[in-house]
């Protein structure tokens, strides 16, 4: 599921991101520096929320770190309880926050549909 989802994002960041436009025309299409819910990112069939942290120097070709949430947790929860956007500043990868909308806020990772 995360593979998959990983999958239908990477051209999405191929496009904003990794081109590496201009410093205004960036922060238009993706603003840097922030937690930024992204949406309509291709199929979902887990209707997982998605958040990306985009340093404000990216470097050429970059990490894409995906930080998968703990049981009761969140995208969110992550990104404020972890240093991933920090030492992405620092070393300029990408951090993916999926977001669980599941009652239980755990990834199935033991069905046959996972």
């Amino acid at each position: 599921m995360l593979l998959a989802l990983l999958a239908a994002l990477l051209p999405l960041l191929a496009a904003t991101a990794l081109t590496a436009p201009a410093a205004s025309a960036r922060e238009k299409a993706v603003p840097t520096a922030t937690l930024t819910e992204v949406t309509g990112f291709g199929t979902n069939p887990s209707n997982l929320r998605m958040y990306l942290y985009v340093p404000e120097s990216v470097t050429p070709n970059p990490a894409v770190v995906v930080a998968v949430h703990w049981c009761t947790g969140s995208g969110p929860d992550m990104y404020n309880g972890t240093e991933y956007d920090t030492l992405a500043d620092r070393y300029g990868f990408i951090v993916l926050y999926p977001s669980v909308t599941r009652s239980s806020k755990c990834f199935d990772v033991s069905s046959p549909q996972a």
